[in-house]
């Protein structure tokens, strides 16, 4: 009886200490999808514990009581949700159901007799699901910190869903392989893509290359921002990245960026090339929507 009440206080004080970090720490905004990814799943985790203690205390004597409990947690994870929105993290009707799917694994542990078959292979099937996406993600990083010199060539779709921006595989224009990146953008003040995060460790290279085509028949200018993981935390001061514009003429046009004039870009510091998250490339005041294609990015070592 000791024992169980000992182990009882213990896991109600590690949920106390636990339940703040739904609204303070965890993953910065920077860290690689995997890890965001894998810090959600903690919700499973977290109910999964809390519904079994609730078990354990007021044990579940009929399907009545255990209804009770999955709307207590619906409502308790919507609360949750509601107040992360207003402190500065995104509402997640994904993580409600994670948390439901963590207490109806707990009442099967404490109460099948009262679960019926069906709901229990629900949430089998979501946590199976869930893993899988994390896996998928888990690989997805792997490769794209991995792949240098590529940055992107388009030949897959995996990464697809790292980019900012109304952009998909295409086959109209290619330079290499079978595929290229075609990007839908809007008339606007600024129109473009955004990849991030991005392969990290640009050290060692002196060139960033892509190839890029303009649709149209007149010059367009094409700025190309690139910025490290310090700046993404910081204000995002346009003096702390690299911001240059460049001349797209008609057809395709082979860029070619200095990585030393990319170090050196921040006013009052070296960008940390071995931390780069981002690459953007937009057009300021475009006055018509237009196709942009992307092709072969990578880095180089050959002095351009």
């Amino acid at each position: 009886m000791f024992k169980t009440l000992r182990t009882s206080h213990l896991l109600v004080l590690l949920l106390l200490a636990l339940t703040p970090l739904f609204f303070v720490g965890g993953p910065s905004a920077i860290a690689l999808p995997v890890i965001r990814y894998g810090w959600n799943l903690g919700h499973i985790l977290f109910f999964f514990l809390a519904t079994g203690l609730y078990c354990h205390l007021r044990p579940i004597t009929g399907w009545q009581q255990l209804s009770q409990v999955l709307v207590s947690i619906l409502a308790v994870s919507l609360l949750i949700e509601l107040i992360q929105s207003q402190v500065g993290r995104e509402f997640s009707s994904q993580d409600m159901l994670r948390n439901l799917v963590g207490s109806t694994l707990a009442l099967f542990w404490r109460a099948r007799p009262h679960l019926h078959p069906s709901l229990i292979s629900f949430a089998v099937l979501l946590v199976l699901l869930d893993l899988s996406g994390f896996a998928w993600t888990a690989h997805t990083d792997w490769r794209i910190q991995r792949q240098a010199p590529l940055i992107e060539d388009f030949e897959g779709t995996a990464a697809l869903p790292y980019w900012q921006g109304a952009i998909k595989q295409s086959q109209d224009l290619v330079i290499a392989g079978r595929y290229s990146g075609q990007a839908a953008l809007r008339a606007g003040a600024f129109s473009g893509v955004s990849l991030a995060p991005i392969l990290a460790n640009w050290t060692g290279y002196t060139g960033l290359e892509m190839q890029v085509h303009n649709p149209g028949n007149r010059q367009l200018m094409l700025t190309i921002r690139i910025n490290d993981r310090a700046h993404e935390l910081s204000a995002q001061d346009y003096a702390d990245r690299y911001n240059h514009s460049i001349a797209l003429t008609p057809g395709w046009n082979k860029i070619v960026v200095p990585l030393s004039q990319v170090q050196s870009a921040p006013a009052t510091r070296a960008m940390a090339m071995d931390q780069i998250y981002r690459l953007s490339l937009f057009f300021a005041q475009l006055d018509q929507p237009m196709r942009l294609t992307l092709d072969d990015i990578r880095l180089s070592s050959n002095q351009p």
